[in-house]
């Protein structure tokens, strides 16, 4: 049972908005960038569910963490809240054509081209390739020495969700592979979303590179699409985008075919490497949940306990803080508060996950909270919600599922420092700040493993 909260003043104007921390706008724009989680936790402590904050050069940005306030941004009209304009950070990348940042039909074109490829069907096919992939990767990490995890992720999700979208083998993907990885280390950097720092002397050489990045990756990109057109395999995402038709029934330009190919990519690499890096941190600064773990998956005893971790994972450590932000088009009425343009309004997915009210104990990294219960929809969205839901959630679970079995079928994860690794930003994600450090040594027999789980 939720327990009552302190309802918020109503505001004495309508243009007024919720509390805001009495700090000015550039340090709280600083805050959120370095400390993330903390900023956010403490802003709730002292205002409450409703907050605003004031970035630099942005208008106001009010985050909303009472279920019912985020249920209704993210089932509200794209004609009064837009969805697509709040992702604009990532445009750089995925270009003005992508169906990430549009809205309406446009935006439901894309998302129903691709969404077949992604099917419960379309990603049974792809469980040999992703646990081949994940024991491939396991096998190359080094052993009972420090080492940051992360980019090692990076890379073998790329390659994953780069057959999942072109259905060829690793060898044909090479070239793209690797341009792909380059392209994308501009999202470490944040001259990605503050372009004025592209003309600054560090900056610049950064922004120089990912341009030149782009075009290689453009170049892989047509000719696959070439040769995509000339040779339908049925299945890939390539193949369900060249077969989707615009509202006046034209096939998509090759702009719009590059910029949503680019999408689907993005979404399906940067998210799940960082995800997978925030479990194994969990797991080696959780030796019990790891053993128990390793225990069901040496033994071969069902998976509840896996996806009880994944869950928990996801629940504890989500790498989108945050729903897509929902610009106000009209002005809107949630939770007895007027908003009105231009004001975007944040559906705060780490603070609905860490609310006392709908987990007990939520900053505790507690698996056995999901042992035989699926999560509670309206406490639990790490792949969003509404229109804007994660379609390759499947896809990222299979990763997650092939991974964690990989290593824990034949590891030991130790921590390399005494305390998890604190949010970095990563674009719109956060990651372990220092890419996930850890230890690995050879794990004992199933025997031994069992012996170590308390009863």
């Amino acid at each position: 049972m939720r327990t009552p909260r302190s309802s918020s003043p109503a505001p004495r104007r309508k243009s007024e908005l919720p509390p805001t921390p009495p700090l000015p706008g550039i340090v709280q724009t600083l805050a959120c960038r370095w400390m993330p989680l903390n900023v956010f936790e403490w802003c709730r402590r002292h205002n409450g569910d409703r907050f605003t904050l004031y970035p630099v050069d942005m208008a106001p940005v009010v985050f909303l963490s009472d279920p019912d306030d985020v249920r209704s941004v993210l089932h509200a009209p794209e004609s009064v809240l837009h969805p697509g304009a709040g992702g604009a950070a990532i445009s750089p990348i995925v270009g003005e054509h992508s169906f990430m940042l549009r809205e309406a039909d446009e935006h439901m074109i894309g998302r129903k081209a691709i969404l077949p490829a992604f099917s419960a069907s379309a990603i049974e096919s792809h469980i040999a390739m992703v646990n081949a992939t994940a024991t491939r990767e396991v096998a190359s990490w080094p052993m009972d020495s420090p080492f940051a995890v992360h980019e090692r992720l990076r890379s073998m999700s790329l390659s994953i969700i780069l057959r999942t979208v072109f259905q060829h083998e690793r060898a044909e993907l090479a070239a793209l592979h690797q341009h792909m990885l380059a392209m994308l280390d501009v999202t470490a950097s944040f001259v990605l979303i503050e372009p004025r720092l592209r003309r600054l002397p560090v900056w610049r050489g950064i922004w120089r590179r990912f341009i030149k990045d782009r075009e290689l990756v453009d170049r892989e990109i047509h000719t696959l699409v070439r040769s995509g057109r000339t040779t339908d395999s049925g299945s890939g995402v390539l193949d369900k985008l060249l077969a989707a038709r615009d509202t006046d029934g034209s096939p998509m330009t090759d702009g719009q075919l590059r910029d949503n190919l680019v999408s689907v990519i993005l979404a399906g690499h940067e998210t799940t490497a960082s995800q997978l890096a925030w479990a194994l941190q969990l797991l080696a600064h959780h030796p019990e949940a790891q053993e128990r773990l390793a225990v069901e998956i040496l033994t071969g005893d069902g998976e509840g306990y896996l996806m009880a971790t994944i869950h928990e994972v996801l629940r504890h450590r989500p790498v989108f803080l945050f729903a897509i932000p929902r610009v106000v088009a009209k002005p809107i009425v949630i939770g007895g508060w007027t908003y009105r343009p231009p004001t975007q309004l944040l559906a705060c997915i780490y603070l609905v996950q860490h609310d006392p009210n709908v987990h007990s104990e939520p900053d505790e990294f507690r698996p056995e909270r999901f042992l035989g219960a699926s999560p509670a929809p309206a406490g639990y969205l790490p792949w969003g919600g509404g229109r804007k839901r994660c379609p390759g959630h499947r896809l990222a679970t299979l990763e997650m599922q092939a991974l964690l079995r990989a290593t824990l079928a034949t590891r030991t994860i130790r921590p390399a420092a005494r305390r998890p690794e604190r949010a970095r930003w990563r674009s719109v994600i956060v990651t372990p700040r220092h890419g996930g450090r850890l230890v690995l040594s050879q794990r004992p027999t199933a025997d031994q493993t069992a012996s170590r789980v308390p009863r």
